[in-house]
């Protein structure tokens, strides 16, 4: 999905004696979380009521059946990562269960074509209410009442479609053609929801109200979660995986760029950033187009692991907050790409983590359950000189790291500004591929040819792509507060 010329495009926002700035995916999300710092909610706050906001605006992307990861870093307390990322299911399985509902299929994106697989087996337990739950209880200054209470209202009067959203829905629609609770969630017809469309979502509301209620996951969710996606019904999680998830507070990975610290998610590799931040930030910007290039996309081959013909499509989103007090949060969600069933009545439609091959290198079901995914997301902090801070995430799969580390190359090491890190266009490379986008570069013929010597494919695109991620991120620095919105993924920026 390529985005329309940069010059059409929102810019950051840039704000001076504020309550805060949230960036987010989708304005709806963003709109929901700053209304929390409006009402005294700090940055913790702020992102939980974003994120169950998005549940509704960006609900392929996001969901109450999906899991995610948050660092956060509050005044006088020692930053935290909240880790709420689905482990392998399958614990305490009956011999006797029937066969598991797995099966693949193939989605169409246009310059590249992959296999997922899908079914009521391919979902994972969810963790994104615990998850919220326990940052909202342990960190947050609000009740859980008042964080649902913005999405609950977008479910109940219903939450116009971006045209990124509705672009999301395009692509994914065959997955969400596979049962007709699941279709009709979503649209009145066997098509995808257009752009501008806006449709109620009343089970959605009334699971977020137990939700609050209940002060985390409602019973009646669970009982859902074993009745409908548990062994009997062809599904893989029994009640022994669900009694196990539960969301783990760990201290972060930290790295030095420069002047600043990096904290990150201890499941974020530090090979990738240690390379960005030492050997590419040897000196400054090379005025030869061709030369950073190469060297961005040498990196990033030497920090990943994915397979050389892995082109994952990464149904993520991401939000990042700073509060009036300089505390910053950042989470980035994910559903996978979804597993084609909703739990009855609430319009809720499980992940299809078990069926992402770039979380089962070894093969499908080859983990033993109970063991932590795998996970690429990358939720991260930076404190700087004189209390800088920045919070920013990216959603894209197995770009994340790459496209999460060359903007803080670009920040941290460069000192550019955030809105032109943001925009910066972008490289991605593994073991004999790189992608790389094109606009606003001026040595077309350099920069290919160069990359050609160093890998056997080079795919080149002329616009901005959603391909490489969303990088949403927040920076408060001398006394201003800033943040860049990343149009490659629907990116807004609203201030409290």
């Amino acid at each position: 999905m390529a985005i329309r010329p940069w010059t059409d495009r929102p810019r950051c926002d840039s704000i001076r004696e504020v309550r805060g700035v949230v960036a987010a995916g989708n304005p709806h999300t963003a709109e929901a979380a700053a209304s929390v710092l409006r009402a005294g909610g700090n940055a913790v706050d702020a992102l939980v009521a974003g994120a169950l906001a998005s549940f509704v605006a960006e609900p392929l992307l996001a969901s109450a059946g999906g899991s995610g990861m948050m660092t956060v870093a509050l005044p006088g307390q020692d930053p935290v990562v909240i880790d709420f990322f689905s482990a392998m299911p399958g614990l305490d399985r009956p011999s006797d269960a029937p066969p598991m509902d797995f099966e693949s299929i193939e989605i169409d994106f246009g310059a590249a074509s992959q296999i997922f697989h899908i079914g009521r087996a391919s979902a994972a337990p969810p963790l994104a209410f615990p998850g919220l739950a326990h940052a909202a209880t342990h960190f947050g200054t609000q009740s859980l009442e008042e964080l649902t209470a913005p999405a609950i209202g977008l479910a109940e009067r219903g939450c116009p479609l971006t045209d990124e959203a509705a672009e999301v829905f395009r692509l994914l629609w065959p997955i969400n053609l596979r049962t007709e609770e699941c279709q009709t969630s979503y649209s009145d017809s066997d098509a995808p929801p257009r752009p501008g469309s806006c449709r109620p979502m009343p089970g959605m509301a009334a699971v977020l109200r137990r939700f609050a209620e209940h002060g985390g996951t409602p019973p009646e969710f669970q009982q859902a979660l074993l009745e409908h996606f548990g062994p009997a019904a062809g599904g893989a999680i029994t009640e022994t995986d669900l009694a196990n998830a539960k969301p783990r507070v760990v201290a972060p990975r930290t790295l030095r760029i420069g002047h600043w610290e990096v904290l990150a998610s201890p499941r974020l590799g530090g090979k990738l950033l240690g390379l960005i931040a030492g050997t590419l930030a040897e000196g400054h910007v090379s005025l030869d187009e061709a030369t950073e290039a190469v060297r961005h996309a040498e990196a990033c081959r030497a920090g990943t692991r994915a397979k050389s013909d892995e082109r994952a499509f990464g149904s993520t989103t991401h939000l990042s907050v700073i509060d009036a007090q300089g505390g910053a949060a950042a989470a980035t969600l994910t559903n996978g790409e979804g597993c084609g069933h909703v739990i009855p009545g609430t319009q809720i439609q499980l992940n299809n983590f078990c069926g992402e091959e770039d979380l089962h290198p070894g093969g499908f079901f080859d983990h033993a359950p109970g063991t932590a995914l795998p996970s690429m997301i990358a939720p991260t902090i930076v404190r700087g000189p004189e209390s800088s801070v920045l919070a920013l995430g990216s959603g894209g799969a197995n770009r994340i790291r790459s496209v999460v580390s060359q903007v803080l190359y670009r920040v941290c090491c460069l000192g550019q500004p955030l809105e032109e890190a943001v925009f910066a266009p972008r490289v991605h490379a593994e073991e004999s591929s790189v992608w790389l986008e094109m606009e606003d570069r001026h040595d077309h013929h350099g920069i290919v040819e160069a990359l050609n010597e160093r890998f056997e494919h080079v795919y080149s695109f002329p616009f901005r792509a959603f391909f490489f991620g969303g990088v949403h991120a927040v920076l408060a620095q001398n006394g201003e507060v800033i943040g860049a919105g990343d149009p490659r993924r629907g990116g807004a920026v609203v201030r409290a």
